[in-house]
Parts: C-alpha cells; sequence; structure tokens
C-alpha cells in the first residue's frame, strides 16, 4: 500500500459479487478490507471476519482499519441474504434474518465509516440493492422489502451527507451469477414459479465482475457528481418485470 491509496471497505467478500469487488479494487490500486462473517482469502485483500448485524463488532473493526490504515474512502455493501416466502408462511426468524443483514448491516457499517468517510475527499458509499426493490417475482416478501429499504436509505443518506462531500448511490442489481441467485432460482422452479428471460448480449445472467466494475466507477472521481441515485445494472430485467 502506497501512503496515497485509497481504502475500501467490502462486505459480503466471500460471496460472489463482494469477491468480485474487492479483486477490481485490489487490481484499481486500492487497499481492500473484505468483511465478511466466513474466511474470505483473497490475492491483495485483507480479509476481516465480522458479523455484520452486531453493533459493537462492526465499531471495532471499523476502528481496526482505520487504526492500520489511516483512513477510510469508500465503503461497498454488498453482503446479502434472500430467503423466499409469501408475508402468510415466512418465519418470523427468517424475515428478521433478512433484515439484519441486508438493513442493519446496511446501517451500521455506514454509521461506523461516515466519521472517517467525511473526513476525506471524494468519499463515497455503494449500497447493493436488487431489481426485487421495484418489481419482483412471487413469493420474496422478506427480499424485496429489505432491498426497498436500502433504496430508501440511500437516498437519506446522500442528502444528510451531500454537504460533506459523501456520495452515497445504490446499484439496483439484476440476475447475477452467485450462488445465492442460483439457490432462489431452485426455489423458485421448485415452486412452480417462472420468469421470461432475455436472449442475446445484454439479456442474460451477469458475471460479477460486470457488477464490480459498475461499483468501481461509483466509487471513482469520474462518478463525482453522481448521488442519490439507484443505478440500474440488471441487463433490462427490471424492465421485463414491470
Amino acid at each position: 500500500m502506497t501512503d496515497d491509496a485509497r481504502v475500501a471497505v467490502v462486505t459480503g467478500a466471500a460471496g460472489g459479487i463482494g469477491g468480485a469487488v474487492c479483486r477490481l479494487l485490489a487490481d484499481n490500486s486500492w487497499a481492500v478490507v473484505g468483511i465478511d462473517r466466513d474466511s474470505c482469502e483473497l490475492p491483495a485483500v485483507e480479509g476481516m471476519r465480522v458479523d455484520i448485524t452486531d453493533g459493537d463488532a462492526v465499531r471495532d473493526g471499523i476502528a481496526g482499519i482505520v487504526a492500520r490504515y489511516g483512513r477510510i474512502d469508500g465503503l461497498v455493501n454488498a453482503a446479502g441474504i434472500l430467503r423466499t416466502g409469501s408475508v402468510h408462511d415466512t418465519e418470523l426468524a427468517d424475515w428478521e434474518q433478512v433484515f439484519a443483514v441486508n438493513v442493519r448491516g446496511t446501517f451500521l457499517l455506514a454509521k461506523w465509516c461516515l466519521p472517517h468517510l467525511r473526513a476525506v475527499p471524494g468519499s463515497s458509499i455503494v449500497n447493493l440493492a436488487s431489481v426485487h426493490a421495484e418489481a419482483t417475482v412471487p413469493r420474496l416478501a422478506a427480499y424485496a422489502a429489505s432491498k426497498g429499504a436500502v433504496l430508501s436509505l440511500t437516498q437519506q443518506m446522500a442528502l444528510d451527507y451531500a454537504d460533506d462531500g459523501v456520495r452515497v448511490n445504490a446499484i439496483v442489481v439484476g440476475s447475477v451469477d452467485t450462488q445465492m441467485s442460483a439457490a432462489h432460482g431452485a426455489a423458485m422452479a421448485a415452486e412452480g414459479v417462472t420468469v421470461a428471460g432475455g436472449n442475446g448480449a445484454i439479456g442474460r445472467t451477469a458475471e460479477p465482475r460486470e457488477i464490480a466494475e459498475v461499483v468501481s466507477f461509483l466509487l471513482s472521481p469520474a462518478a463525482s457528481f453522481v448521488t442519490g441515485s439507484a443505478l440500474r445494472a440488471d441487463g433490462g430485467l427490471l424492465s421485463r418485470l414491470m
């Protein structure tokens, strides 16, 4: 790490999108700390095992990052979980777990990173949302609601920290080749739910690196006038769901 290297904190680092973000940012000369509840071993990335739903653990983890690197320039909230079910048959424990990871985790990371993000110019937060926040498929009550909350929280933070120069954006993600997407597809198939897929070079399942490229753009000076946005990276899926 050079003295002027930007420092990024990325949650969900052991997952498909989070791991791709970590690798791309490291390739682009960021100092990257990948946070996950599972072990994360990525080249040129410092892995940190933290339960992002635990406020004290998040606070202490961020304090350790700042003690080591002296700053935080970017936060990427890529951690997320999905449970299927309609409201009437979603277990309360499942509802609370989805909101704990997808919403509480996003809030806690932002809460403890923001004092440091506000101290450096050009800092940025990127939150991973989903097409299901805007137009969804059957039996996704908890996940859709949680990602809607992520979009609202993104807009609120963008407003609250604009005068501090902290940009906050969300990415509305479609189908991506990850274990979570595969599990969701299998669950939908088991329940007889089908969604018309797209054809061609764009309307398809994305590779995680394609989403990482959008994250990298939003963190970069090239997006210096972009904040409070819900940027679609979905191959047109949202248009087919609406």
